[in-house]
């Protein structure tokens, strides 16, 4: 083993970037340890995609089979108008993904699968240190030192930020970026199946558009559905944080749903809204994507260089492919000096910021398409929406699905 496999690799934040991070690291030499804000790992979020990219990756470690085990293929898509009724697409959407990419396109709950990769991390005995929030670091010649707010520290050969959109790192290494309110919150929540509303073959995930308000629902493995509606507020509310707490009481749940505008809407959506046990509120932020990822022996990963609203389900898929871009270039560039490593650090930006942009960009394009009210503009929004499959929307997700590689694997 290269001496420079042997480096110890500080990894920032124990969402799923870390920890997946930490797997593929080690996986291939080096030693990282996890250093988590949290003091243990909280619920929190919803459901969340899997695709092609996050599998591949996954499988390189053996984690495939066990993340599919969690997870809900995929095989339909449905998208249609409460305004008009009208169709815009009802096809075999999953079906398509697994074709041209081998692997499905599937929901998990982001906890459950958070779990299951921390749950490797403590199995292949990576070191996880809870309760420990970055707030610095600073470098003494070929180390960086974190700095945490108990006043500890902990020494590396290299430091990973992979905490998210209101990351610490990033505002350490170039200075506060504040995140900013998109004018859209997210409204999300579980719905148990039952006789009633529970799903039948092909397992479908349905978009519904109306007078400025969008919803989603999914279902999930675990016998019950997951929904979210998109729609404008003022004021953000709650940050957006895949952690937040849920609303206190019954009386707050029942009040917030009854305020959404597809409470009473047909074709199923009012009764799964009506029949939600779970519920979380949030406002949906952007950061400008960081013009550069490093600075000395620390870099950005995931959220925390690019953040992206949640509209393609392309966020945690992202982050996977610069799991695997970072450690690639890596082990390229290795022996790992303080030379080489900016020139993995540098190469590795390269190769994803033109990937990423695209697909923010489109995700813009999205939550603009979600902030649509009154009858004229959602009619004309319909005919972008009717031209389906061949919408950029579309086009953006068969190409994001198909990374981070093609054939083998470079690690």
């Amino acid at each position: 083993m290269a001496d420079s496999q042997k480096k110890k690799v500080l990894i920032i934040g124990a969402g799923v970037a870390g920890p997946l991070l930490a797997l593929v690291l080690q996986h291939k030499g080096f030693e990282p340890v996890i250093y988590e804000r949290h003091k243990e790992n909280p619920p929190g979020g919803l459901a969340m995609q899997l695709s092609g990219q996050s599998l591949k990756v996954l499988n390189l470690l053996g984690l495939a089979e066990g993340a599919l085990a969690l997870a809900l293929p995929l095989e339909h898509a449905k998208h249609r108008s409460e305004l008009t009724g009208r169709v815009f697409l009802d096809a075999p959407a999953g079906a398509g993904i697994r074709a041209a990419t081998g692997w499905p396109l599937c929901t998990v709950i982001r906890a459950t699968y958070g779990a299951y990769l921390l749950d490797a991390v403590k199995q292949r005995g990576i070191e996880l240190h809870w309760g420990k929030k970055f707030v610095g670091l600073r470098e003494e010649g070929e180390k960086v030192i974190a700095e945490f707010v108990d006043g500890s520290e902990a020494e590396g050969d290299l430091l990973v930020g992979c905490d998210g959109i209101h990351s610490t790192v990033r505002d350490v290494l170039f200075g506060k970026t504040p995140a900013e309110f998109t004018g859209l919150v997210g409204i999300a929540g579980y719905t148990p199946f039952t006789e009633k509303l529970h799903p039948s073959p092909p397992m479908t995930v349905e978009q519904v558009w109306g007078d400025g308000c969008h919803y989603i629902c999914l279902p999930l493995r675990q016998e019950r559905y997951m929904w979210a509606v998109n729609m404008p507020e003022d004021t953000p509310g709650m940050l957006e944080d895949w952690r937040t707490v849920r609303p206190a009481t019954d009386e707050q749940v029942g009040k917030m749903l009854k305020a959404l505008p597809c409470y009473d809407w047909g074709g199923g959506v009012g009764d799964v809204i009506k029949g939600t046990t779970e519920l979380i509120k949030f406002g949906l932020y952007i950061r400008p994507i960081a013009p550069v990822w490093h600075k000395g022996r620390a870099v950005l990963l995931g959220d925390a260089a690019h953040p992206t609203t949640p509209f393609l389900g392309q966020g945690a898929n992202q982050s996977t492919e610069d799991v695997y871009h970072l450690v690639r270039c890596l082990l390229q560039h290795a022996p790992l000096t303080s030379e080489s490593l900016d020139k993995a650090f540098t190469e590795y930006a390269a190769v994803r910021m033109d990937r990423v942009r695209r697909t923010i960009e489109q995700t813009k394009a999205e939550g603009d398409l979600r902030r649509i009210s009154g009858r004229e503009a959602c009619l004309a929004r319909e005919e972008v929406l009717a031209r389906g499959m061949g919408t950029d929307t579309w086009k953006i997700i068969l190409e994001m699905v198909s990374g981070p590689f093609t054939g083998e694997s470079e690690i």
